[in-house]
């Protein structure tokens, strides 16, 4: 007899397809829209990137890394971005031409990445490259030079709650209750031993 055969065949299928699809991670989506592949931004403007992201992805907030494939480094963009707002504007001032650049989007306090963009350029301010109109909504950071291992994050943004209670009285009084609790176990856990 086999083990399945004591179940549903409707409740087996469900339990396998829930299975796949959790093994698949159907429900997370990231993905950087702008720039694409073959896109060629440029120096002296404001250019627009972009993004989608799942709904169920727990992504908050994330870290911007722009990095190459011929020369070693990252330059550090932008630190806790918040993923719900979809846009920023990259001002480059004096970044190195070339067209090997990718944008890495990650937590960098763990190293987990969530996506990474196409392979796009970055030309002259004199170059005839399309530049993408910026989106006024959009905060903009302003990157100069090249990669430099001494840099910080160019922009910080501000601490999402990430759905952590404020602290007030009612975190107050259950952190009291805990202590207590845990005073009185302990006694009690002396209590039996002595006896």
């Amino acid at each position: 007899m086999h083990p399945f055969s004591l179940f549903p065949r409707g409740i087996v299928t469900l339990l396998f397809t829930s299975l796949l699809f959790s093994l698949t991670d159907a429900h997370s989506y990231f993905q950087i829209t702008s720039p694409s592949q073959g896109t060629q931004l440029q120096n002296g403007v404001a250019n627009k990137v972009t993004w989608i992201k799942g709904l169920l992805d727990d992504v908050n907030a994330f870290d911007i890394e722009m990095s190459r494939l011929s020369v070693d480094g990252l330059i550090l963009v932008a630190r806790d971005v918040p993923a719900s707002q979809g846009t920023i504007n990259l001002f480059f001032q004096d970044v190195p031409a070339a067209d090997d650049y990718y944008l890495l989007f990650l937590n960098s306090t763990s190293g987990i990445m969530f996506t990474s963009s196409s392979r796009f350029a970055i030309g002259d301010s004199s170059s005839n490259a399309t530049a993408t109109s910026p989106d006024p909504t959009a905060p903009t950071v302003t990157i100069s030079g090249g990669p430099d291992p001494l840099k910080n994050f160019v922009t910080t943004f501000p601490p999402d709650a990430n759905g952590v209670a404020v602290p007030g009285w009612q975190g107050v009084r259950m952190q009291v209750v805990a202590g207590v609790m845990s005073v009185v176990l302990c006694v009690l856990g002396g209590a039996v031993t002595v006896l």
